[in-house]
């Protein structure tokens, strides 16, 4: 029996090879979310739980001709991209938004990797030009912990003037979600800001267990939720539901951190 075409989400960003983030994760995600993912691999980790060894990165040249492959042949309703290692790769995500801006973007900011791990040099300072120049005023969402918008100016990145969140929305991004953890008394929650000053604000668990990083689960659901037509806040606070579920459900896979469970059981 023939069924509806699924809402199609196109994931841009690397290939974890143990499943526990990014390409493979984010295809699951996508799946239990009712959409259907498409891949464009920037990045080919060589790792473990434990750790990255080594990361291949992908030619610019490729991640464009596969990009435009799929999105020429299928009509894509979201964009989820990174975390991203090269101004390259951060160059060819500006150029497919800024001929796909009607679908929205959901950008997740993550640390550079160290220089020893990576197959190619890369300077820094282009790298995160690149996401602020280019990629950020295209952004519908940017999920991004506070800790590394605080390095990035502490590294004068950013503006050592503006708080961190203004800058990312001060180069263009339309909505900056970060999970904030406890401190000074404060419990941890997800706080999202708006370029009209708006603040909305959810409580986040704390687990016991360190976990393979949640935000690019984060990212993924909301991207999925906002191909399948809701409003941002709805896909936010749909997507930290679907995330901290997961994460309280996590399991041991190997010797390293443990896993967000993803499964139906």
């Amino acid at each position: 029996m023939l069924s509806s075409t699924p809402p199609m989400v196109l994931i841009f960003g690397p290939l974890d090879p143990t499943g526990a983030s990014h390409m493979l994760a984010d295809a699951v995600s996508c799946a239990r979310l009712g959409t259907h993912a498409l891949g464009v691999t920037t990045a080919i980790h060589t790792q473990d739980t434990t750790a990255v060894e080594h990361i291949n990165l992908v030619s610019p040249e490729h991640m464009h001709d596969q990009t435009r492959c799929l999105l020429e042949d299928m009509h894509v309703s979201a964009i989820k991209a990174g975390p991203l290692y090269t101004a390259e790769s951060a160059s060819v995500l500006a150029q497919v938004a800024a001929d796909y801006i009607t679908v929205p973007l959901v950008l997740q900011l993550q640390s550079l990797p160290d220089d020893e791990l990576i197959s190619a040099e890369i300077d820094p300072e282009d790298v995160i030009d690149a996401l602020c120049q280019l990629v950020l005023p295209q952004s519908d969402l940017v999920v991004v912990d506070r800790t590394l918008l605080e390095r990035w100016k502490a590294e004068t990145y950013l503006d050592e003037d503006l708080d961190v969140y203004q800058s990312i929305l001060n180069f263009g991004a339309n909505w900056v979600l970060s999970a904030e953890l406890a401190a000074d008394g404060q419990p941890a929650q997800y706080v999202l800001l708006g370029q009209d000053g708006s603040r909305q604000q959810w409580p986040a668990s704390t687990l016991p267990h360190r976990l393979h990083d949640t935000k690019a689960t984060l990212s993924c659901a909301v991207a999925a939720l906002m191909a399948r037509q809701l409003s941002l806040p709805e896909a936010i606070e749909q997507a930290i539901v679907f995330t901290e579920q997961s994460a309280q459900r996590n399991f041991q896979a190997g010797m390293g951190l443990r896993i967000l469970n993803q499964s139906k059981s």
